[in-house]
Formats: structure tokens, sequence, C-alpha cells
């Protein structure tokens, strides 16, 4: 893989270094999205821009392999999103041009998705399920966490089709097991410890006969 290559490739795992810059410019652009009541649009745009440089990897590549100078890469990230962003993503895509930052962004938006949660009452659920679910379904169950939450929950939904059926929702470090495979599996533990209690009941009544 070229050095453009890895600098367009979507970060998962971020280093120290990478954290505490995302945290620096995270509360800073979400601080100043919040005085100005703007905090869904930036969060939704940053999140935008990231699918588009994940979807172009090349773009990323080209605005971040020196190839031009920083004053050029400034041309272009204006004539590109003035106009089509707020201005603050404008402002922090320029800021993160000027510092040689650019292949922050990912990590960036990982962070400032991350925290504008607690700003908008949102909480993130991830549900698996044996197959896909209706529209009438996930908003059944949006409602149903929402009134057990308190907090509007944001769906990651996918497919696991070993659960056989029934749900498996994780919020935060917490996990409701209701699908079918987790049944079964309860179900042969008892069964299991039901014989290891029988044959220990048998072996000690063949003790005290002897």
């Amino acid at each position: 893989m070229s050095t453009t290559e890895a600098l367009a490739q979507p970060a998962t795992v971020f280093d120290e270094g990478q954290m505490q810059l995302s945290r620096v410019y995270s509360q800073a652009i979400l601080s100043a999205a919040y005085k100005s009541n703007v905090v869904a649009q930036v969060v939704s745009e940053l999140e935008g821009i990231t699918s588009l440089f994940h979807s172009n990897r090349q773009l990323l590549a080209g605005l971040t392999s020196g190839v031009r100078n920083t004053v050029e890469t400034d041309a272009l990230i204006v004539k590109a999103f003035q106009g089509n962003v707020h201005e603050l993503v404008l402002n922090l895509l320029r800021v993160l041009n000027e510092k040689g930052r650019l292949n922050l962004i990912h990590a960036l938006v990982h962070r400032v998705v991350r925290d504008s949660d607690r700003l908008l009452g949102r909480c993130r659920v991830k549900v698996q399920a044996a197959q896909h679910l209706t529209e009438a379904q996930i908003q059944t169950l949006s409602r149903q966490l929402q009134d057990r939450l308190g907090l509007v929950p944001v769906i990651e939904f996918s497919v696991v089709p070993s659960l056989i059926g029934g749900l498996v929702i994780r919020v935060g470090d917490l996990q409701f097991d209701s699908s079918i495979r987790s049944r079964l599996e309860q179900l042969r533990k008892n069964l299991l410890e039901g014989k290891i209690h029988e044959i220990q009941s048998r072996r000690d009544q063949l003790h005290t006969s002897a």
C-alpha cells in the first residue's frame, strides 16, 4: 500500500496522539456549534465529509500527499466546500490543513460523533437480529428504547443469522440478550448442570447405601 493510500484509509484504531488532538478539536467545534445551535447540522456535515473521503479515497490522499502546498490545498477546500457546509465545518477543514492535520479527519469525526450524543440527548445502541427487521419493527423498538433510556437511540443494526431469532441489544457496557441462541445455550447449560447434579446425587446415594 502506498503512502497516499494509507493516508486515505478510514481510521478504525487511533493512536494516543490522534485521540488527544481529536479531543481538543472536537471540544472546540462542538462548543462553537452549541453556541450557534447547529450541533446536529455540524455533526451531520462532518459525517458526510468522512463518507465522501471513504468512498473517494484518492480525494483525501490528494489533499494530504504534500504534492500541493498549504495555500493551494486551502484554495481547493474553499472551492469544494464553501456554500455547501456550515462555516464552522469549513473553518475546521482549513485549520486542519493549515496545521498539516487533514489526515486526522476520520479520528476527529469519530470523536465529534461520540461527544455530540450528550449534547443532542442521544445514545448509541447496537442491535443484532437473525434477520432484517421491518421499518415498523425498528420504529417500535426505537420508541421502546427511548422510553426505557430517556434518550433518543441511534440504532446500529446488523444481521447475525446464528442468533436464530430474537434480539441482542447493547447499550454501552450493558447487553440484553433475548435471542433464541442464548435461550438454547442457557437450556443446554441447565440440562448439563441438572445431569451433573443427578450424577452427584446417585453417587451420594451409593456411598450412603454402602
